[in-house]
């Protein structure tokens, strides 16, 4: 039997590296308990995202997919879909779902919330169709995940939009909507402990304090007026009002 002298394949040869990231990473250091990202631009002129993370920097295209590529000649995954979904297809699905997420919560930090919205449409059609459509081999604890991160994110960048120019009734009608798709698709245990639709309740509590002063005192005042009254039942349903409000 022929001695074996080394069980371990040769080294490749040292790639010669000829741009070192060491002191653009030492300019914008990594925050473990923080996330930090910030808008840039690239050398042919156009706008980019980067992400500091652990092992170095995530850069995203603003435009079409985050990495830029195009699979199969289209924008997107989406946009080259048909029914029925292949395993392989359902996957690259799954994946440009998470890539527009890393793009929706970059916008949201830097408060581009029409953008977030944006993307936060494409990742809901995304998951949408996967969780219709994809094979048994993923099964629901692949696909349901997906849905209701993208249900999410689409509320809470509409209601932040919206928040943004003062039509809290607008921002209303986008969390009432989250809220309600989430009620459609969990059981009201699931429901409960989700959070998602935690963050979104949370969301809809901080409407009340936008309101303008003067609409809250009116509606306290009534309040008042109708417990005095002891018409208790029209005191609940300006309290829920002010709720909702």
């Amino acid at each position: 039997m022929a001695r074996i002298d080394r069980i371990n394949p040769p080294l490749q040869r040292r790639l010669t590296v000829t741009e070192d990231l060491t002191t653009l990473l030492a300019r914008w250091p990594y925050r473990p308990d923080e996330f930090t990202a910030r808008e840039a631009t690239a050398d042919d002129g156009r706008p980019i995202l980067q992400i500091r993370v652990e092992l170095g920097i995530l850069q995203l295209e603003v435009d079409g997919r985050p990495d830029g590529q195009r699979p199969g000649g289209n924008t997107t995954v989406l946009a080259g879909i048909t029914t029925p979904l292949t395993l392989g297809t359902a996957r690259a699905l799954r994946d440009e779902i998470t890539q527009f997420e890393y793009r929706a919560q970059t916008l949201l930090f830097l408060g581009e919330h029409a953008a977030a919205a944006r993307d936060g449409d494409h990742m809901l059609k995304c998951s949408r169709l996967l969780h219709m459509h994809a094979p048994e081999e993923l099964g629901p604890a692949t696909c349901l995940p997906p849905l209701l991160r993208s249900i999410m994110i689409r509320a809470r960048a509409s209601a932040e939009a919206a928040m943004a120019t003062s039509r809290t009734d607008l921002a209303k009608l986008a969390l009432d909507a989250g809220l309600s798709e989430f009620k459609s698709l969990l059981p009201q245990d699931q429901f409960d402990q989700c959070n998602e639709v935690h963050l979104l309740q949370s969301m809809q509590d901080l409407l009340i304090p936008r309101l303008p002063s003067s609409q809250r005192a009116d509606l306290r005042d009534r309040i008042r007026e109708a417990i005095v009254a002891e018409n208790y039942e029209l005191a609940a349903i300006l309290r829920d009002e002010l709720k909702l409000m």
